[in-house]
């Protein structure tokens, strides 16, 4: 069966690191498609609300300036492209659109088996917010979020943020092809004062993965912090989590767990809500 890996692309100096991140799933997942999207701004959705009009000069100084930024892009999946074919990628494919990138990611996404992104760094505004919700809440596709930084490898080493709720499960379930295939895996559970110890989660005992369980406390200090802290101390090159929002509405916020490892993250995170 083909698998097929859905990849934004946005800005020049982190796509290597994206499409790296991308070549390492193909190679876990058996993928042979990697389609690989970049999108133009058009003009007119950067009206801001003081001004009334969109002036014919601005609007080309605006294509002119996002063609360029598609070039770059390009130039850099071009130099890609030979890697990943080497690798056993057998289909990859560009697209340039012009259109709204969370429209994109959202019709795009829903017929891929996984999307991979870049995390959120010092852009990190709305637009990026609003790409980042689409993949995770529109999409019901799992997505690979890639730290800035180029990963030396992915899948070896798992963590798994657990905590006993459907969107864990789902998380699990959507990442058990690479979970199977690593040399650790390691699961991390928070636990308060006064409650009951964290118990192996049954479903990696029933797909037959061995794993091994932290009890991490929850206290005063922000638990994605906590998280990441541990992740880091076990080596771990990949993190498996459920994403969380604090609202059921279109406008979604974020749960404080999943903002946090989306901020701060150096490693990349398979996250499904």
């Amino acid at each position: 069966m083909t698998g097929v890996i859905l990849v934004l692309v946005e800005y020049p100096d982190v796509a290597l690191h994206t499409l790296t991140v991308a070549h390492k799933l193909a190679d876990l997942m058996g993928a042979t498609r990697v389609n690989v999207v970049a999108v133009r701004v058009p003009p007119e959705t950067t009206i801001l609300p003081s001004e009334e009009i969109l002036t014919a000069q601005r609007a080309a100084h605006i294509r002119g300036r996002e063609l360029d930024r598609i070039a770059a892009l390009r130039g850099v999946f071009e130099s890609w492209v030979p890697t990943a074919r080497g690798g056993g990628v057998a289909a990859i494919e560009w697209i340039d659109i012009e259109g709204l990138v969370d429209a994109v990611v959202g019709e795009w996404g829903r017929r891929s088996d996984v999307i991979v992104l870049n995390r959120r760094s010092q852009r990190d505004g709305v637009p990026e917010r609003l790409v980042m919700q689409a993949a995770l809440f529109d999409t019901d596709r799992p997505v690979l979020v890639a730290p800035p930084a180029l990963v030396a490898g992915l899948g070896e080493r798992v963590a798994i943020a657990w905590r006993d709720d459907r969107r864990a499960v789902k998380s699990v379930l959507a990442a058990l092809r690479l979970i199977s295939r690593a040399a650790e895996v390691h699961v991390l559970a928070g636990v308060r004062d006064g409650t009951p110890p964290p118990q192996m989660p049954a479903i990696l005992a029933e797909h037959g993965i061995a794993a091994t369980l932290h009890a991490l406390p929850i206290g005063p200090q922000a638990f994605g912090e906590t998280l990441l802290a541990k992740a880091t101390e076990l080596r771990a090159d990949m993190l498996v989590m459920g994403a969380y929002t604090h609202s059921p509405w279109r406008e979604l916020i974020l749960g404080g767990v999943t903002r946090h490892l989306l901020a701060h993250a150096e490693i990349p995170l398979f996250m499904r809500h």
